[in-house]
């Protein structure tokens, strides 16, 4: 009796281990908003980059007009992207500290108000919204509003308030 049991707990312990290596569900499909960037939506990105200087002076002189700064930022892991709006809460250490609003797949620990370090070079756009809905910034946001219809463009000005202001 006790032969037959000495073998069975290594039988059960490599059954327990093969079933923990097991390969998990497939991944989620990563959400890219411009994974693809085309030669308009570069220039965007480039004159996002280019001017991140005046959100950070937002941030360090905040006016009582602002609602909300933001800060769209690329996520990778291997060759997935995924690209997601967060609020920009300070300029530390030559990096954004940003509060996620939306949960990232592809970055463990990128949950909803959780506090992310970002590196400027994985900004793509930074936006300065007011509470009248000017939106300053938002060089990418720009372009995906002029490619929608003139129905879907209704129906954003509806839903955000958004007034694009002049660069």
């Amino acid at each position: 009796m006790y032969k037959a049991l000495r073998l069975k707990i290594p039988f059960i312990a490599v059954l327990f281990l093969v079933a923990a290596c097991a390969p998990s569900a497939p991944p989620p499909t990563p959400i890219a908003t411009i994974a693809n960037l085309d030669e308009e939506m570069t220039l965007a990105v480039h004159q996002a980059q280019d001017s991140l200087y005046r959100l950070r002076q937002a941030m360090l002189s905040p006016k009582p007009s602002y609602k909300l700064l933001s800060v769209k930022v690329r996520f990778q892991s291997n060759n997935n992207i995924e690209d997601m709006w967060t609020e920009a809460v300070e300029f530390y250490d030559d990096k954004y500290v940003v509060r996620m609003v939306e949960g990232v797949t592809l970055e463990l620990g990128a949950h909803p108000d959780r506090l992310v370090e970002v590196p400027p070079k994985n900004v793509l756009d930074w936006m300065i919204l007011e509470k009248d809905g000017s939106v300053f910034g938002g060089y990418t946001l720009r372009i995906e509003y002029q490619r929608m219809t003139p129905v879907q463009q209704k129906r954003f000005d509806e839903v955000t308030g958004y007034k694009f202001q002049k660069q």
